[in-house]
């Protein structure tokens, strides 16, 4: 399977942030941070074959042993792109982010790329369910998490609302930038937890 990674962690907020930021300034941090993936699922690992996009110059190879991988989950921050996090029995959190855009006619589809890797994890857990499972969690939007921070911030805007009613004060014309991204958190947990009922219950 093929597609474009994302090579930089913090591009999902970062898109969350600048969802309202102009075109031009979102193609250029794209194409900066864009390369090309080539995905090969095993029994019981999943290698990653990272391409720079101008030269197909190869710039990192690794593989995962799925006896390594103690738990993943799958999160969809924009319409921009997926992402895959596996959290490792090591402690560490690796991180790949895929454009869902097509670019390439040998690009794979990202959903389809998705569910095969959630498949070949599925499918690993059957064949090892006695020595061992790889979890499949929830993204943090769509965790119990993160919905008492979204119920939180909610109460907090409207509380702010009400108080300012009864203080006859005017709200700050940021406060509309606020609802703005509550309601993005809420889109996102909607979509995150739409996946994840989906694939847990196929």
């Amino acid at each position: 399977m093929s597609n474009f990674y994302l090579k930089s962690r913090p591009l999902p907020i970062l898109f969350l942030a600048l969802t309202f930021a102009s075109f031009l300034f979102i193609r250029i941090v794209m194409n900066y941070f864009t390369r090309k993936v080539f995905i090969q699922l095993y029994n019981d690992k999943i290698s990653f074959d990272i391409l720079k996009l101008k030269d197909d110059a190869e710039e990192s190879f690794t593989d995962y042993s799925f006896f390594d991988i103690n738990s993943y989950n799958i999160q969809f921050p924009t319409s921009r792109f997926a992402c895959l996090i596996l959290n490792l029995n090591s402690g560490n959190k690796k991180q790949f982010s895929f454009l869902t855009r097509h670019l390439s006619d040998s690009q794979s589809d990202t959903n389809k790329m998705i569910e095969s890797i959630h498949t070949s994890f599925k499918q690993f857990n059957i064949e090892h369910n006695q020595v061992k499972t790889i979890k499949f969690e929830p993204s943090f939007y769509a965790s119990k998490k993160g919905l008492y921070t979204i119920v939180s911030l909610v109460l907090l805007s409207i509380f702010t609302i009400v108080l300012a009613i009864k203080l006859d004060k005017n709200l700050p014309a940021t406060f509309a930038g606020t609802i703005l991204i509550i309601g993005q958190l809420i889109i996102r947990r909607s979509t995150d937890l739409s996946f994840y009922k989906k694939m847990t219950t196929d």
